[in-house]
């Protein structure tokens, strides 16, 4: 989700239009036509404008057409760029019921090479990604189960363009002897802009081959400025659905099949402890009305899905200074309600999940290096037949450290 990720955070024409006309009403000739120039190279309704604007002032300041120009018209509409991140997460790992919280790291690598092709009006970019995870301290983190490495492989295709952001993407995901896909689509669609902020509406999809899918719907708003405060905030609705284990259904089959099994014994003994006393023909007749044997096979596993319903807020904010140092704040909340599964107690049940933390960053040239705390709490309300079967609070602090790049 590299690209959707830079994709939701990445100035728009009109808001790059927006700075170089302040820039230009502020005098600041020099930077006001660099900006026009990277204006004119996104995508957007004012590029026939832009372009005007653009040969208005290399007319007067005697540039030829294409000359001191970082974006001329005629530069070829294809990019090649590599992205990636090389990080180190610390973990923290606490859940209800654990003594002693649990504490590794991650070391991961992410690679992802990209095409941009870019038109007066759109903009599509093909990228492949490669991430590896490399966990410490794993054979320490048994609750928090993880695997020694994780390695995931992904395909990403987004299109921008008319105040419209489309994103699809595939990960094939290798977590040690475990194989599983993740299948995501993005659509954001601005629905009115005024100056450096825009409001739109958002619908996403999520699906796991493993079991976990997710669907939501949000109004959303951007600001969107180089240098100042940046925002974005999404409120909607969240459907989720997940696998979820019949207890019930277990607990009485397992209930069953033991008496089954205890009067199987009882039968049988009967038999070896009175036998003697029967004639032959009480002996062939009890024999021939004994119980059949009870089979484990008569237990009943079963994986249902869960789903859950309810209101999502997703917000991040930062500020980016002069000097290149910017820092941000994110929160993430969800409260669900349990509207499907197994059986009616599990739809008692609510849970919360929320995720909070800052960073601080660094941009050098091509390079941005961060750090930065975070923080994810999950709690479930728990009807009493569940308490003890789920786990009612779990708490994962990270401490945050690296780098990534665009080249």
């Amino acid at each position: 989700m590299f690209v959707l990720a830079t994709a939701l955070y990445a100035e728009t024409q009109e808001e790059a239009y927006y700075r170089a006309m302040k820039l230009e009403e502020a005098g600041d000739i020099t930077s006001a036509l660099k900006a026009f120039e990277e204006a004119v190279a996104l995508p957007g309704e004012y590029t026939d404008e832009i372009q005007g604007i653009i040969r208005d002032y290399k007319s007067a300041l005697g540039l030829a057409d294409g000359e001191n120009s970082s974006a001329a018209s005629e530069a070829s509409p294809w990019e090649f760029h590599v992205a990636g991140e090389l990080g180190l997460y610390g973990m923290h790992y606490k859940e209800t019921g654990l003594d002693e919280a649990e504490k590794g790291g991650d070391l991961f690598l992410n690679v992802n090479p990209y095409f941009d092709y870019t038109t007066a009006t759109w903009s599509h970019t093909f990228a492949a990604s490669v991430q590896g995870d490399y966990f410490l301290n794993n054979d320490e983190m048994s609750v928090l189960d993880t695997n020694d490495w994780n390695l995931v492989l992904g395909l990403e295709y987004t299109l921008m363009g008319h105040g419209m952001l489309l994103d699809a993407g595939y990960d094939f995901n290798i977590e040690g002897k475990e194989l599983s896909s993740d299948f995501y689509l993005w659509f954001e669609k601005d629905l009115f802009r005024f100056e450096k902020q825009r409001v739109g509406a958002v619908a996403w999809a999520y699906y796991q081959t493993s079991g976990p899918m997710s669907l939501a719907a949000y109004a959303s708003w951007h600001r969107t400025v180089s240098e100042g405060l940046n925002g974005t905030v999404y409120v909607g609705a969240k459907f989720e659905a997940d696998s979820a284990f019949d207890y019930k259904s277990f607990m009485e089959s397992y209930a069953i099949y033991k008496q089954s099994v205890s009067a199987y014994n009882e039968y049988w003994q009967y038999l070896s402890d009175h036998g003697a006393e029967m004639t032959d023909d009480e002996y062939e007749m009890y024999e021939a009305n004994s119980p059949a044997e009870p089979s484990v096979e008569s237990i009943v596993y079963r994986q249902t899905m869960g789903k859950w319903f309810g209101p999502v807020f997703r917000s991040r904010i930062s500020y980016k200074f002069k000097n290149r140092f910017s820092v941000e704040a994110k929160m993430n909340l969800f409260y669900g309600f349990a509207v499907g599964g197994p059986d009616e107690d599990f739809k008692k049940i609510k849970k919360f999940n929320g995720t909070w933390g800052g960073s601080a960053s660094w941009k050098y040239k091509m390079m941005t290096f961060y750090l930065g705390l975070e923080r994810n709490y999950k709690h479930m309300d728990l009807p009493n037949f569940y308490k003890g079967l789920y786990r009612e609070s779990t708490v994962l602090t990270q401490l945050k450290l690296g780098v990534k790049w665009d080249i």
